[in-house]
């Protein structure tokens, strides 16, 4: 209990350190006037268009948990699933908050609690993994600091060292075998239970993980194109695009540092990323529109959360 209590303080303490800075660095009367001359018909499409992903981000998750259960799931099921995951998203520690419910929703009736529950990971991994890909081309058409280059690049790397550690076996042998001896028997088994239960997802059912990796570049593109809408909805002008292709995947993985849903630290890195390129200003808008879009998607996850019935996974 103890443990719990010390670390949501930490979480909010971090987020309202974010808040202060961000506060500390903006002029509040200049923001109210930007947000006031926004251009409404780009705001109203964007927020349509990350609505609409929220089904593009289920779909890719029905089709990694269709490697486990080898049979057609309801979309239906796994769309309110995947909404309740927003919900909790705003209130768990970190952005990926939402998937310890997703995780409980998933293995609450299955004998294999952890191989099943490792679909929710896999899912967060291939986001990660095309987010980045998509990062890393962009870098190459648009020059950014190097340390953003860097950090984009070794991010890929590591990404696609994981994919081909956990789908050959050969190479995660060569790797781990120097350690296996220095560990005690019941580590060696905790990892090797783990080791295959990801090798499973990578390998299984190859045709749906390829499919959850294009349904994934889809839901990503139409996320940043709608961010991008609404960063023109703001500046009244055009943009280039490829600037949001690069900052955005580095502000969804500061997410992931604890705080109250990614709450400050979300907003920091707009500011800090995109102020250069639209303003100050601009750049905390952008990114209070952006926390706008979680809270509409937490509102909608926590109406389906109250009205939520389950039983078995439900096949369409």
């Amino acid at each position: 209990m103890k443990k719990k209590i010390i670390f949501s303080s930490i979480k909010i303490l971090i987020s309202l350190l974010f808040l202060y800075l961000i506060i500390k660095k903006i002029n509040l009367r200049e923001t109210v006037e930007i947000v006031k001359n926004a251009y409404l018909p780009f705001l109203i499409f964007a927020y349509i268009l990350i609505l609409i992903d929220n089904y593009f981000l289920a779909l890719r998750f029905k089709y990694i948990l269709q490697i486990y259960f080898k049979k057609k799931l309801s979309n239906f099921f796994i769309f309110k699933l995947t909404m309740i995951g927003l919900f909790f998203n705003n209130f768990l520690p970190t952005s990926a908050g939402g998937d310890i419910v997703k995780i409980f929703y998933i293995v609450k009736d299955e004998k294999e609690k952890f191989l099943s529950g490792i679909s929710v990971l896999i899912d967060r991994y291939i986001g990660s993994l095309t987010v980045m890909i998509m990062g890393a081309v962009s870098i190459f058409f648009y020059r950014v600091d190097y340390k953003i280059h860097n950090l984009i690049l070794f991010s890929l790397f590591f990404l696609i060292f994981f994919l081909f550690f956990f789908s050959i076996r050969r190479m995660a042998q060569f790797f781990y075998c120097p350690f296996k001896k220095l560990l005690p028997q019941f580590l060696n088994e905790k990892i090797s239970n783990l080791y295959n239960s990801i090798h499973f997802y990578f390998t299984e059912n190859k045709k749906f993980f390829y499919l959850a990796m294009f349904i994934s570049f889809l839901l990503q593109i139409i996320s940043i194109f709608s961010q991008y809408l609404l960063a023109i909805s703001i500046v009244w002008k055009k943009l280039k695009i490829l600037p949001f292709f690069v900052y955005i995947p580095l502000i969804w993985v500061s997410t992931l540092i604890p705080s109250i849903g990614g709450l400050g630290i979300r907003e920091f890195s707009y500011i800090f990323l995109f102020s250069d390129f639209i303003g100050r200003e601009n750049a905390f808008i952008l990114s209070i529109l952006v926390l706008l879009s979680v809270i509409l998607n937490g509102i909608i996850g926590g109406i389906i959360f109250l009205t939520f019935k389950k039983s078995k996974l439900p096949t369409s």
